[in-house]
């Protein structure tokens, strides 16, 4: 009797040290994820830092740029220069500006609610060199435009939104984000991935230049059709050590290769630019898009201002 009692107690002893142990262990187990997490917080907290920190350098860029008393921007300047990879602590930091009017601003089509016909058919060459019907102009028209008239048969308002099915509402005002041409009638995945790095979306209340010193041979092409496209690819190349110093400059150079040719879409300066910035900080990765616009007319004190920012994944 007395073994038979002495082997339950043994039992019961190991019982209660293999609690003890485990309940020691899930504790263990429990502060350790909440140190981790914890950790994790603050990190993301020190990136979120870091990102900001990196706007800030951005528009600190473009100040300088616009202060020192040049009226050009080309590709040869510094805020067009990236950085690749800037240790910072623990943390490791990347980030680049691009001129956002070295793009095609579908803002354009439609500016003080009229439609332009130079833009759309500017836009529709856009559009045609990248495999897609120039008639989408029409519907991206009828997208920002204040009025609930089709431009054409291949526009859209709402009577075309609400039938589908998930219906919603044409915006009847300039977009705010490029992205937007997803909702358009006409744009789908692909055909937006094939325009995303010609065209943009500028809060301008009037009609944008494009500048002849950042844009692609793809839509100086577009804006310039009768210049031969080897010609452009070439002054797109010779640009970077001599870029233009003037709308003139510009005027005769297209001039020299065809009379004809309008060059009143093009300009040398910009006054909006998309920035990117990266954050690699221990474990967490993140980073922050957002278009900054510049102030730079003679008489005023540069500045600059966000227009909008969001995440970047």
């Amino acid at each position: 009797m007395k073994r038979r009692q002495s082997g339950v107690a043994a039992i019961t002893a190991v019982l209660i040290v293999a609690i003890a142990a485990s309940a020691a262990a899930f504790m263990l187990a429990q502060e350790s994820a909440t140190l981790d997490q914890a950790m994790m917080v603050a990190a993301r907290a020190q990136a979120d830092q870091y990102a900001a920190a990196g706007l800030d350098w951005a528009r600190g860029v473009l100040l300088q740029d616009a202060q020192s008393g040049t009226a050009v921007d080309s590709l040869a300047e510094g805020w067009a220069q990236p950085i690749a990879a800037l240790p910072v602590e623990r943390a490791i930091v990347a980030g680049d500006i691009a001129d956002e009017q070295g793009k095609f601003n579908l803002n354009n089509l439609s500016v003080g609610g009229h439609r332009s016909d130079d833009d759309v058919a500017i836009f529709g060459r856009l559009l045609a060199s990248q495999g897609l019907p120039p008639e989408l102009a029409d519907a991206v028209v009828d997208w920002i435009d204040p009025d609930d008239q089709l431009t054409s048969g291949a526009g859209a308002e709402d009577a075309y939104y609400l039938s589908l099915p998930r219906p919603y509402r044409a915006a009847n005002q300039p977009m705010q984000q490029v992205e937007e041409l997803y909702r358009v009638k006409g744009f789908d995945p692909a055909a937006v991935a094939k325009l995303l790095p010609y065209v943009t979306a500028l809060p301008a209340t009037a009609r944008t230049a494009i500048n002849a010193n950042t844009a692609s041979a793809v839509v100086l092409a577009a804006v310039l059709p009768t210049i031969p496209r080897d010609a452009i690819e070439q002054m797109v190349k010779a640009r970077v050590a001599k870029p233009f110093a003037s709308a003139d400059a510009v005027a005769q150079w297209a001039h020299g290769l065809d009379p004809r040719a309008s060059t009143t879409a093009l300009d040398v300066k910009s006054g909006f630019f998309s920035v990117r910035v990266r954050v690699a900080q221990d474990d967490v990765r993140l980073g922050t898009e957002a278009l900054v616009e510049r102030d730079a007319d003679a008489g005023k004190p540069p500045s600059t201002w966000i227009v909008w920012q969001r995440p970047r994944y």
